[in-house]
């Protein structure tokens, strides 16, 4: 399986403004100049290499979007803005014929980049939707009211299927076995697992795990995550943000972390970014989220962890 991040914040699109380039940029110049006092002739891309992850790389702006290929079959998880960059990759790739669309819910942040989806334009393509929700044709076309839209949804070129899943069950998309689990946020929000060619990844954004009853909340979704080998999380806060925001439906970082530990996880991910977070905020919860992996984990359980960047790919094989 091949997996794709195409949007990874959370509530509204943040772009970076002019003073975020600037320092990113004054970072990155005041490395390279120290490293070529140091020594002279190093290369560029080996300056480059050496450098923070914060500096040389950017967070993204866009809202969640996620692609899973494996083999023939393609699945697009959520429609936020990064859609949009998936949808032109496809055009360039020449994708034709069917497309599987999952939806976790229907906040606007998953699902405003539907609207750009090249893809959907064309009479020749099938999109499918999956979800746990019996009327989610009736929310895209709320979505494109002609007072929100130049278009209508029903009025898009492309032919629609729609899949209602039951919350909990499962079915297939070609040789992918995929589970549907309930979440913690308001509104509802539905975790996906994908089982595949012997690997397994779950994505689950938008859920709360936080207060008193943490532990028998992981105890009670223990068996639907248990040992995943990619999981890609809810991680919008951080734990004072948690404190302050109980009931937003979003996890703190640290806590994902506690999760995947008792979740016996083999890697992580950690999305969905508060959009009142830059790149320097984020970089710094993860180096806290690092540390406290460090200082707590046991010894018989590896687990490794990444923030999650936009255009980031992971390979499971």
């Amino acid at each position: 399986m091949q997996i794709k991040l195409w949007g990874v914040r959370g509530s509204l699109p943040t772009p970076m403004d002019r003073e975020e380039v600037r320092s990113k940029l004054k970072s990155a110049i005041e490395h390279a100049r120290t490293a070529w006092q140091q020594e002279p002739g190093r290369d560029i891309s080996d300056v480059i290499d050496s450098m923070h992850p914060g500096q040389k790389s950017i967070i993204g702006g866009e809202t969640t979007c996620v692609e899973v290929r494996h083999g023939e079959v393609e699945l697009i998880f959520d429609m936020g803005t990064g859609a949009r960059r998936l949808g032109v990759d496809m055009m360039q790739r020449g994708h034709k014929g069917d497309i599987n669309v999952l939806f976790t819910h229907t906040h606007w942040d998953h699902i405003q980049g539907w609207l750009e989806f090249q893809p959907a334009y064309q009479p020749d393509n099938t999109v499918h939707f999956y979800s746990c929700l019996e009327d989610l044709e009736e929310r895209l076309n709320r979505q494109q009211h002609p007072e929100h839209s130049s278009m209508r949804f029903s009025d898009l070129p492309c032919k629609k299927v729609f899949h209602y899943i039951p919350p909990g069950e499962s079915f297939d998309v070609g040789d992918c076995h995929i589970t549907t689990q309930p979440l913690i946020h308001p509104g509802g929000s539905i975790a996906y697992k994908v089982e595949a060619g012997g690997k397994t990844f779950v994505f689950a954004t938008d859920t709360e795990f936080y207060g008193p009853e943490i532990h028998e909340r992981m105890k009670e979704y223990n068996r639907f995550f248990h040992g995943a080998d990619l999981l890609v999380m809810d991680a919008q806060y951080s734990l004072e943000e948690a404190e302050q925001r109980k009931g937003w439906g979003h996890t703190a970082m640290t806590i994902a972390v506690d999760c995947s530990l008792y979740w016996n996880v083999k890697e992580l991910v950690l999305t969905h970014h508060e959009p009142a977070h830059n790149d320097e905020n984020i970089w710094k919860l993860f180096d806290e989220a690092s540390e406290y992996l460090e200082e707590f984990a046991q010894q018989d359980k590896e687990l490794k962890i990444y923030t999650a960047k936009e255009g980031d790919q992971y390979e499971l094989e």
